[in-house]
């Protein structure tokens, strides 16, 4: 899959929410994500512009935990957070953290923490983040399948933004534990 995505810092979560919300959203979660990025000893992914993370969610509803494990490609373009994504559910986050420190990958300082509220209006996700560290954040992604299907996506996307009050040229290309690790 190809994650289409734009984020953006943002002064109040609270309003943007309510906005998404009459425009034909619903919200569909209230969770907490905690993000340990790895990498190989010599710096290959990160360098690359790549990203392998295991990501613990705590559904603060329903008090359920899930993991998984996630990669994430190279940006596809210049301007937003495009890139393949690839993913997986796993029984067990601390083992599958453990899998991977045992084979030569080690933990990037520091983890991503952040309380996100999920909201959904057909193909368009649109988190509302409070990151630990970093203050509040919109994102909004659409998955895609091919190439082909990105322009499109990115357009709707784009529409969003406008309806907000927000531009492309508002986003950051930059993640959170980039992020936090210049703080």
């Amino acid at each position: 899959m190809i994650e289409v995505e734009v984020k953006l810092s943002v002064a109040e979560l609270a309003e943007i929410k309510e906005k998404l919300l009459q425009t034909g959203f619903k919200e569909t979660g209230f969770i907490e994500e905690c993000d340990t990025y790895f990498d190989n000893k010599q710096g290959d992914i990160r360098a690359n512009g790549e990203a392998l993370r295991v990501r613990e969610t705590k559904d603060h509803l329903s008090g359920k935990s899930r993991a998984q494990i996630n990669f994430k490609g190279k940006k596809l373009d210049t301007r937003t957070m495009t890139r393949k994504e690839l993913e997986t559910g796993v029984e067990d986050g601390t083992i599958c953290k453990n899998i991977l420190q045992a084979i030569g990958y080690a933990p990037a300082a520091p983890e991503v923490i952040k309380d996100r509220t999920m909201l959904q209006n057909g193909s368009v996700t649109a988190c509302l983040d409070y990151v630990h560290g970093l203050g509040e954040f919109l994102e909004l992604e659409i998955l895609v399948s091919s190439d082909e299907e990105k322009g499109a996506a990115l357009a709707q996307i784009e529409s969003i933004l406008n309806n907000l009050g927000y531009q492309i040229s508002d986003t950051v290309r930059t993640s959170y534990l980039s992020m936090l690790q210049k703080e």
